[in-house]
């Protein structure tokens, strides 16, 4: 797979499911102190493990989100500017090499409209989707599958496979393996497949990839990962190499945030350019 399709990756949401149907549509309050000793599956106690240590209710209190990202792949920068998120994903807008690009929830825009936006939708997407991975977990639309122990690197490491419902994002056949760290409960990693365009699920997942995330900090007693790693994986949980890395920093939490995501009102471009 091409170093622009390890980007090409679905902005979607995450959900706690399991194999019994009738707990798919639970929700788990990962507000309370004691999840643990809620009546959960292991999938589901996984999941809300996460959220409760990722503190996902004080995440979700704020509007917005805004954090710079330095992303470099294959020896090449691939990315170097601000990105704004509202907290439950509605609209994104990246800032970066004199250009603005914005999605709204349904489709996405470029200025100026000089640009070639063939790959904004993705570009917007994909960022986002890292950065909030780990406050998405118990959104509707996706299934999560207890694996247990699994080998990741040199650590062995609790997971869930993650699948979605027909229909939800633009690439439903991608499936994911969220990776618990054993220590503190963060997110330590997630492998994954792309089918986005012309790439069927057989051909993907010849080529499966994982994110580790590491160093994380707090902000307003939030954790965030500043430090991303891409790497080959397989089926084994090994990592024989390191394809490109991102650094996130200057994260910032937004209260209201008001015309942040609407271009026209805030900036001096007349047209948009739709993806």
């Amino acid at each position: 797979m091409g170093q622009k399709k390890i980007f090409a990756t679905l902005f979607v949401v995450l959900a706690i499911a399991c194999s019994n149907p009738a707990e798919k549509t639970k929700k788990v309050d990962t507000n309370s102190e004691n999840v643990e000793e809620k009546q959960l599956s292991d999938a589901q106690k996984l999941v809300a493990g996460i959220e409760q240590i990722h503190r996902k209710h004080v995440f979700e209190s704020f509007d917005a989100v805004q954090f710079d990202l330095n992303l470099t792949f294959g020896g090449k920068e691939r990315f170097d500017g601000r990105i704004s998120m509202r907290t439950n994903g509605s609209a994104i807008k990246t800032e970066n090499n004199n250009s603005i690009k914005l999605w709204n929830g349904t489709k996405a825009m470029v200025l100026p409209d000089t640009l070639n936006n063939e790959s904004a939708r993705f570009g917007l997407l994909t960022w986002a989707y890292f950065f909030a991975a780990p406050y998405k977990l118990n959104d509707p639309g996706t299934k999560h599958e207890f694996l247990g122990q699994l080998q990741l690197g040199e650590s062995e490491l609790e997971a869930n496979k993650l699948t979605f419902n027909k229909g939800i994002g633009d690439t439903p056949n991608d499936w994911y393996i969220v990776y618990k760290d054993e220590n503190s409960d963060l997110l330590a990693a997630m492998a994954y497949i792309v089918t986005s365009g012309e790439t069927d699920l057989e051909e993907a997942e010849k080529d499966p990839h994982v994110i580790t995330y590491e160093a994380y900090v707090e902000v307003g007693g939030v954790p965030f990962a500043t430090q991303w790693n891409f790497w080959t994986w397989n089926q084994e949980g090994e990592m024989d190499k390191l394809l490109g890395n991102a650094t996130v920093s200057n994260i910032e939490f937004i209260k209201k945030a008001g015309d942040l995501f609407n271009l026209t009102a805030s900036l001096d471009y007349p047209d948009l350019v739709e993806d």
